[in-house]
């Protein structure tokens, strides 16, 4: 249901985006305003599609027998904000984390075209990349259901061998998804560039970042992980600690570096991102091979 959801919410936003930026099907014309208010329609349409089947079908209906805000107790409140809040500073520390990486690109260059070339080409490749990481995600929310359902059977052998193989079947996929976007990265890069102002610039760029990609690719799998076993906390703990204490710094003192091309600046700024992630696969690995994961309780 959840993909359905998606499906006819993309569809929706890819209509009213068109629709509306470009004033089409006598929907008034409002450039990068309609880009907002499709997103907007896009959620609300997703989410009354996700509420009504929530409520209207039989075999939900048992959890909503009265009125849903008659029934709830700032306990049960307290206990959701218990179990969520781990997960919450987690998300934040990697949206934190772009946000950061975003800046300090910014600051490479005084010059404003330089700078719009910088930030476009880091928007294009991350937008690639993530393509590329689509089955990546997908893989860390099978590792977590599965290994969750391993160790409440006790079976932590199972469980390991999950992880390994779902591991394995996530780089053979992201990497080959990563090499056909590399050989190609002029033709997808030009496709977002219709005027090549930066396409030379971020198709160099694609294959010598996408080569430590896979640090992330393994930290996503080993976090989902750790989560299906409850150790969210570990997750968010590391997480935290290296956001703070290694890729702040390190993209600080990469921007305070005196290189002049800024190819190569551009190249270790966003692969600062990456080399953070290999830090939290290290953690994230150390304490699997620990097996304290595999006894942890929520």
């Amino acid at each position: 249901m959840p993909m359905y959801i998606n499906t006819i919410g993309i569809i929706t936003f890819i209509f009213f985006a068109y629709s509306l930026v470009f004033g089409r099907f006598y929907f008034p014309q409002l450039s990068l305003h309609g880009l907002a208010l499709a997103t907007i329609i896009q959620y609300l349409i997703m989410n009354s599609i996700a509420i009504a089947y929530i409520v209207l079908n039989p075999d939900y209906k048992k959890y909503f027998s009265g009125v849903i805000f008659s029934v709830f107790s700032m306990k049960k409140a307290l206990q959701i904000i218990h179990l969520s809040w781990p997960i919450i500073i987690d998300k934040t520390c990697f949206a934190a984390m772009s946000v950061w990486l975003s800046k300090a690109l910014a600051g490479i260059s005084t010059n404003d075209v330089v700078s719009t070339t910088i930030i476009a080409s880091y928007d294009v490749v991350k937008n690639l990349e993530r393509s590329a990481f689509v089955s990546a995600i997908a893989f860390a929310q099978i590792a977590t259901f599965l290994v969750s359902n391993q160790l409440g059977a006790h079976d932590h052998e199972g469980a390991s061998s999950t992880i390994k193989k779902i591991l394995l079947l996530a780089l053979v996929t992201v990497s080959g998804l990563l090499i056909f976007l590399c050989y190609n990265a002029n033709f997808f890069v030009a496709f977002f560039d219709p005027k090549k102002s930066f396409t030379s610039f971020a198709a160099t760029a694609l294959p010598c970042i996408s080569a430590l990609a896979i640090f992330d690719l393994v930290q996503v799998i080993l976090a989902g992980s750790l989560r299906g076993a409850g150790d969210v906390k570990s997750v968010m703990w590391i997480r935290f600690c290296v956001f703070i204490f290694f890729f702040i710094p390190l993209t600080y003192c990469i921007n305070l570096l005196p290189i002049t091309n800024l190819m190569v600046k551009f190249i270790l700024m966003y692969s600062s991102y990456y080399l953070s992630a290999g830090v939290m696969a290290g953690f994230f690995l150390k304490r699997i091979l620990s097996h304290k994961w595999q006894k942890t309780e929520i």
